[in-house]
């Protein structure tokens, strides 16, 4: 095991990179899948701790040294600063493998799935971007509404086959996805700079993959989902309550605003302040009237739909110049034969 965080050159393999705060009570059945994966290809694992206070680094070495095999490398590094984007950043320049394939602290995947997301990333060299889909694992009880909302925690299948989803979901979740360096690289190499950054500590975020995602749309990459990848996503009982489904769906309105941005883009979709207040002005009236009465005495999810509702008005309203400067930003390293939209 070391520190570095920089190699020179990377060649055909798989690099798991787990990103991790506070993660000292999860990590023990994720790394144990881990240890049984069948694989040929060349693999290593690169644990990145994210500010962790409770020696999730240290914790994660020991396991390895007593439970590890000697088929896959284990490397770890330490990223003092919050936020989970700059923790796979640094995992990503860590890795000496072309493939990198994101697995969350509480991901535990099925044995052969290393080995099939590399085949198929070695059959298309077009796929920018691949994932799989997930069950969940209660720490307790299955919740009664979980059915209903457990596509908030990413349990659910990302297309109704395997293949090209580009056209279609057009983005993954993180967890589980497989991208490719040489592309983390080359989007660096044009000065590209994320809008979002994902959770920073307890502190819920989202959208950082599905950014990600449409960067890679932007350059001609495709989204691909195959459902022979599979994994068991663990659900603790402090998050399994609707007071935690409301703050998801809330971080994910915020993560929708900022990456409608690249949706716009790759439409070629032209839109001003005067897109803005025209759909304002379409949102009000009786759906003024009927979101206050929803907030008021509405069920769990009509009190839901009425909070996206005065988000979406509060943004037509008043985030017109935070959308511009968004586009503004992606036509800074967007490459100008991508560019078919002029942002005045």
């Amino acid at each position: 095991m070391d520190d570095q965080n920089t190699y020179s050159s990377v060649g055909p393999g798989i690099s798991i990179i787990i990103c991790t705060y506070n993660g000292k009570t999860r990590l023990d059945k994720t790394l144990n899948h881990l240890t049984k994966q069948e694989f040929s290809c060349p693999l290593e694992i690169v644990l990145v701790d994210n500010a962790s206070t409770d020696g999730t680094k240290e914790y994660a070495e020991k396991w390895w040294e007593q439970h590890g095999v000697a088929s896959i490398s284990f490397r770890t590094a330490f990223q003092p600063v919050p936020g989970k984007s700059y923790a796979q950043e640094m995992g990503y320049a860590m890795a000496r493998y072309d493939l990198l394939l994101i697995c969350d602290d509480d991901n535990w995947l099925i044995k052969d799935y290393v080995q099939i997301a590399y085949d198929i990333m070695m059959s298309n060299a077009k796929i920018g971007a691949l994932g799989g889909w997930c069950e969940a694992a209660f720490e307790n009880e299955r919740p009664d509404w979980f059915q209903k909302y457990g596509r908030y925690f990413a349990v659910s299948k990302q297309g109704s086959r395997s293949g090209d989803i580009t056209e279609k979901k057009g983005c993954l979740y993180g967890a589980g996805m497989v991208i490719r360096k040489k592309h983390w690289q080359e989007l660096n190499a044009l000065g590209f700079t994320p809008l979002l950054t994902c959770r920073k500590g307890d502190k819920l975020s989202s959208g950082g993959d599905t950014e990600y995602c449409y960067a890679l749309r932007l350059l001609g990459y495709r989204i691909w989902y195959d459902e022979r990848l599979k994994f068991i996503h663990f659900m603790p009982t402090g998050r399994m309550n609707l007071n935690y489904v409301s703050r998801i769906r809330e971080a994910m309105s915020e993560s929708n605003f900022v990456v409608s941005s690249y949706l716009d883009q790759l439409e070629h979709r032209r839109v001003t302040r005067h897109t803005f207040r025209a759909q304002f002005i379409r949102n009000m009236g009786l759906p003024f009237i009927k979101s206050i009465f929803k907030i008021l005495f509405g069920s769990f999810e009509q009190k839901e739909a009425a909070k996206e509702y005065f988000r979406k008005l509060k943004r037509l309203a008043f985030d017109y110049d935070e959308y511009e400067a968004n586009r503004r930003s992606i036509s800074r390293w967007l490459p100008e034969s991508k560019q078919n939209v002029a942002i005045k």
